[in-house]
């Protein structure tokens, strides 16, 4: 029979999801978001977002405890460790997107935190099934809450009010819970979950923290679950509180939440970024990198790109006083994509992000919104030269997309480009290897102890 409600038959799904039972290339990409994860987590360690959030959980819940803060010489208690190592994950805008939105730093940490709870006997093949299990559930809360334009518009921050369920979702699998005690933790997630887009007014730090709050709201919902806390069966479906109808009551579609469910695996609808901006950038970038040699900077007069409302309301910004303004700006990737040939982490530093050469190029920078594109992350690009030429490119699936993925090479790259000035070669190498050979049957403990040598001379 099938459970009565929504969050009873996630939890049965969830509970009976098997790594030896899932396609090659499913397992593959949960090798590969890992990866991309940890990568993105080691350097962004030293941002002051995770710095700050490991000083508070100190502060206020107190020292000790031994899971890794990836990137560091630290450790501290598994919740803790969720909250600053999903916080350092988002805090350089390189981790992956197009799931709860970004996924990866909801349900990695928190996978990689759960393995050191009391009681935990996981092995590779669980994680791996956990960590299908987070993207799958993260991804299936945002399109049934009418999608990523719409949940997002409402003004929610999707990474952090689906990634909890998300989260929650990943712990109760890696932990090998049952089916009841999977919808409850799902329940009590709906009480965690949490996220506006008011950052976006002044470039503030809390963009960079929802990831990390989802991924330690997982591992409490779970522990919490276990510990006697009940949470309410229809926490999707309840008409008063639910979290469709307080959430985004006009646009949900509840039925997306079970739709085919083991038929198809959200991970494969995740994007894995090349550049660190927002993803909603990346198509223009990719526009501006073709047409640069024709057009080099100091010819523009004029450059327009057209994006969908969403991105348009998101992203046409043009103050860049803090990294996440640059981050969320199209015309600032757009300008340092023209004047240096990328948008890379280090052209997000000051002495790039607020000279006179980015901000006289920005002035030249229009973005508009348009109807007919094929999806929320592409763009069209419109470039005008001084001496009256003109030419549009269309990038409707960019680099990292389902159907356009990141190649191999380019993974192992970025992730070496990031991992190794922190924590060294040699111990960047192993941990590629390791993470690229996810799911035997080895006992994960080895993998969170392989994760827990993943150390500097710093602490956050």
């Amino acid at each position: 029979m099938q459970p009565a409600t929504l969050s009873g038959r996630l939890g049965q799904f969830v509970a009976g999801i098997r790594c030896d039972s899932l396609p090659p290339d499913t397992v593959h990409a949960v090798r590969r978001h890992t990866l991309d994860t940890l990568g993105a987590a080691i350097a962004g360690a030293a941002q002051p977002e995770p710095r700050a959030a490991f000083a508070a959980g100190t502060a206020g819940f107190g020292a000790g405890g031994r899971t890794a803060l990836w990137g560091t010489a630290s450790q501290a208690s598994p919740a803790l460790a969720a909250l600053v190592n999903g916080t350092a994950a988002h805090a350089l805008e390189l981790d992956d997107a197009s799931g709860c939105d970004h996924s990866g730093a909801v349900v990695v940490p928190a996978v990689f935190a759960a393995l050191d709870l009391p009681g935990c006997g996981a092995d590779e093949q669980d994680v791996v099934a956990a960590i299908v299990a987070g993207y799958d559930v993260g991804r299936r809360v945002m399109e049934a809450s009418g999608g990523y334009d719409d949940h997002n518009g409402a003004g929610w921050h999707s990474t952090g009010t689906c990634g909890v369920f998300a989260a929650a979702a990943a712990v109760a699998r890696v932990l090998r819970c049952d089916a009841a005690t999977t919808a409850n933790a799902l329940g009590i997630a709906g009480s965690f979950a949490s996220g506006t887009w008011a950052f976006l007014a002044d470039g503030a730090m809390t963009k960079r923290m929802h990831p990390g709050h989802a991924a330690s709201a997982g591992v409490l919902a779970v522990e919490m679950g276990r510990a006697g806390m009940s949470g309410p069966a229809q926490v999707f479906e309840a008409d008063w509180g639910g979290f469709f109808a307080t959430y985004v009551r006009d646009k949900c579609q509840p039925e997306l939440l079970v739709a085919d469910l083991g038929h198809e695996w959200r991970i494969h609808r995740s994007s894995i970024k090349p550049f660190a901006s927002c993803r909603g950038t990346h198509a223009a970038v990719e526009a501006i990198l073709g047409l640069r040699d024709a057009f080099p900077a100091d010819a523009i007069e004029r450059v327009t790109v057209t994006v969908t409302p969403t991105v348009e309301k998101m992203c046409k910004g043009k103050g860049v006083g803090t990294v996440v303004d640059a981050q969320m700006s199209l015309p600032y990737a757009i300008a340092i994509a023209s004047l240096h040939g990328g948008a890379g982490i280090e052209l997000f530093a000051d002495h790039v992000r607020l000279g006179p050469e980015v901000r006289q190029l920005m002035e030249r920078i229009d973005v508009q919104a348009g109807e007919g594109l094929p999806s929320n992350v592409a763009a069209r690009v419109t470039m005008t030269a001084r001496d009256g030429r003109s030419a549009t490119r269309a990038i409707d699936v960019p680099l990292g997309s389902p159907g356009n993925a990141l190649p191999q090479e380019q993974l192992l790259a970025k992730f070496h480009s990031l991992a190794t000035p922190v924590i060294g070669g040699a111990r960047a190498q192993a941990l590629a290897q390791r993470i690229m050979q996810l799911g035997s049957t080895a006992p994960a403990a080895g993998l969170s102890e392989a994760t827990r040598n993943i150390q500097s001379t710093r602490t956050p």
